[in-house]
């Protein structure tokens, strides 16, 4: 069985961003469904976007609660409306 993948258009939108000791904290629409405690994060290798995630019980690592396929192009539209709500 092969597997045909298509490219969703998204709708991105920030709906509310604050930091918090160098951490930018924010909720994400996307396609009308809002994801609460996202974190965006300014890495070495690129910035890039955390979902928000729980810590396992049993092996110490972590599990996101969603996540969503973001391309370079998505972040840096993040980038920008976080950007835009801080200024405000």
């Amino acid at each position: 069985m092969s597997r045909r993948t298509e490219e969703v258009k998204k709708e991105i939108k920030v709906v509310r961003a604050k930091v918090h000791k160098k951490t930018t904290f924010f909720d994400l629409e996307v396609n009308g469904v809002k994801i609460y405690g996202c974190r965006f994060i300014e890495g070495s290798n690129g910035n890039f976007v955390g979902f928000p995630s729980y810590k396992s019980n049993t092996n110490d690592k972590y599990y996101n609660h969603v996540w969503v396929e973001l391309s370079e192009e998505d972040v840096k539209l993040i980038d920008s409306q976080i950007d835009d709500l801080l200024d405000k």
